[in-house]
């Protein structure tokens, strides 16, 4: 119990000390053909399986154009259908024609030049590569 009630007060600290920063940690997503703004958080681990073959994605450049590109695709292993990763995972090289079961983490960063907060994912452990 003491344990509960320490993490529920330096978790409320630690918000109180984010909302003093001025930053913007939501980010407006498209959730099951819905738009919606969500709030980037840390999460220090969680599982997701890397298809084998990429997909044809776009991406916003710097100076604001979409620029189709090819993207991971993942999912959490217990979903039927794919999303395209918009970016890397830190730490992990992919290879063609390879099933990835992969441990990852998301850090919540602040984007350069800006006060908006974006996910970044982070490889902890690649549990399985299978050749397709």
């Amino acid at each position: 119990m003491k344990k509960l009630a320490l993490a529920a007060l330096m978790t409320t600290f630690a918000l109180s000390g984010c909302s003093t920063m001025g930053m913007d940690n939501e980010r407006t997503m498209v959730v099951e053909g819905q738009t919606m703004n969500v709030k980037v958080v840390n999460i220090p681990s969680f599982e997701v399986e890397i298809a084998p073959r990429k997909a044809v994605c776009d991406l916003t450049a710097t100076d604001g154009t979409k620029v189709e590109s090819q993207c991971l695709q993942y999912r959490q292993t217990y979903q039927k259908n794919y999303n395209t990763l918009n970016g890397n995972i830190q730490g992990f090289t992919y290879e063609p024609n390879y099933r990835y079961v992969l441990d990852v983490r998301q850090e919540a960063v602040t984007a350069e030049g800006s006060n908006m907060v974006q996910p970044i994912w982070i490889l902890n452990e690649v549990i399985s590569k299978t050749a397709e």
